[in-house]
């Protein structure tokens, strides 16, 4: 089993310094005001420290902070009430972030066209909450409330397994819709091509089963000896020529 690095977030970050709740009211999440791009940068920071560097969906490690995503769990397209609700946010790979919203996209634009009736606004609802939020109610908070698993209320383990290959398992209800809608077991192949990267890179036959050696923590035996073994056959073949 892979170390998940942290179970929910905890502590809730606070707003940073020079921002609230009541300043940020009404603002967009792209508007370049100094106030919203203090926001952005301080919670990012802060969400990134709660969650140990870690990926609010996969769990993998993040790196660059270019490829790290402030993510909405309850989209801020359909509810904009809550773009600034620090207890709505977390932080996320590129890889998780981009496959969610493409999974929110489909079932809005499939569940627009079953429940909005002709001549009527159409009706919002989200795919990880259970109940369609009232306008101008306080965010929900406790894990009832949501049908995915909520980085800030429910404990990690309790409804998603990963196995070594970063392969998902869904213990619960919760912790399936997530791996489903995110995608989470495409992201074995993503960690393979990686690791087939990161061994590539390096000098020698020793120095490669040094750094093998050190993946067996994520990656199954099998997975790394083929890296391994492609690895020096194409070195092989390279020298050949």
């Amino acid at each position: 089993m892979i170390n998940i690095g942290f179970e929910r977030i905890m502590p809730t970050p606070n707003y940073p310094h020079g921002t609230s709740a009541a300043t940020l009211s009404g603002r967009s999440w792209g508007s370049q005001s100094n106030i919203v791009n203090l926001f952005k940068a301080e919670i990012k920071i802060a969400l990134r420290k709660s969650q140990l560097g870690r990926c609010c969906f996969c769990r993998r490690l993040l790196y660059h902070d270019y490829a790290t995503h402030i993510e909405h769990f309850v989209d801020k397209d359909g509810y904009g009430d809550y773009t600034f609700e620090i207890l709505n946010l977390a932080v996320s790979c590129g890889t998780c972030n981009i496959k969610k919203n493409g999974h929110f996209s489909t079932w809005s634009t499939r569940f627009s066209r079953l429940f909005t009736v002709p001549g009527h606004s159409p009706v919002v609802r989200c795919p990880v909450l259970k109940a369609q939020l009232v306008a101008g109610a306080a965010f929900p908070n406790n894990a009832i409330d949501f049908r995915w698993v909520n980085p800030h209320v429910h404990n990690y383990s309790d409804h998603i397994e990963i196995d070594k290959g970063w392969i998902f398992h869904g213990k619960t209800r919760e912790g399936m819709r997530t791996i489903r809608g995110v995608k989470l077991n495409d992201v074995g192949a993503v960690e393979l091509r990686a690791l087939a990267e990161r061994l590539g890179t390096r000098g020698g036959r020793l120095s490669m089963l040094i750094g093998a050696f050190a993946e067996l923590d994520v990656h199954r035996a099998r997975d790394v000896a083929k890296v391994v073994v492609s690895a020096i056959k194409r070195r092989r073949e390279a020298n050949a020529r």
